[in-house]
């Protein structure tokens, strides 16, 4: 006797995270310019009711997906040296860029970045409180003396992640922890 499998429909949390998963599987596959909304539902096997439902639009359905696919920033310990708390946010950029999260490649975030309207979303719901947060521990460091007074500028945030993609863009490779550690020297330098 054979039994046919039931499906159970999905719902909430699960079907976005099927949702999420599957606009990464079809940004890899197609890319931003040919991904759309009924690509999305028919591999995360739902009605492409279920995504307009949730994001009206193409932008937002992309942006939804990386927000999921960008690992959450490492907590900052207030007792830690600034360079650690450094060390383990920029540790997460590199690992981003080495293909080490969900994050899409570096040739499909280009793409991305090329849509004005995506790029504008991108930059105000996951760059910029990236760096606010390491404005934080810039801040922090300069109140601690790890860092000489008055000697951070408005740029000293974009230092750290700037380095971090250049490295990967001029090498192919992302930075290792001792290219890390010398990119937190250059952001952070010693006190005199």
């Amino acid at each position: 006797m054979t039994t046919t499998p039931v499906h159970t429909r999905r719902r909430g949390a699960e079907l976005e995270a099927a949702l999420h998963t599957a606009t990464l599987a079809e940004l890899t596959a197609v890319g931003y310019g040919r991904l759309t909304m009924e690509g999305v539902a028919a591999r995360a096997r739902t009605g492409k009711a279920a995504v307009y439902r949730r994001w009206p639009t193409k932008h937002e359905l992309v942006l939804a997906a990386l927000r999921y696919a960008m690992p959450p920033v490492p907590d900052i310990d207030p007792d830690r040296p600034a360079r650690d708390n450094l060390l383990a946010v920029f540790t997460t950029l590199r690992d981003v860029l080495a293909g080490r999260t969900a994050f899409p490649s570096i040739t499909i975030f280009g793409e991305l970045l090329r849509e004005p309207t995506l790029r504008t979303m991108f930059t105000e719901a996951i760059v910029a409180p990236r760096l606010r947060v390491i404005e934080s521990i810039l801040r922090r460091a300069e109140r601690n003396a790890e860092i000489a007074p008055d000697t951070l500028t408005p740029l000293a945030a974009l230092v750290g992640p700037a380095l971090i993609m250049q490295t990967f863009l001029l090498t192919g490779n992302p930075p290792t922890r001792r290219e890390l550690i010398r990119i937190i020297e250059t952001v952070l330098p010693q006190p005199s």
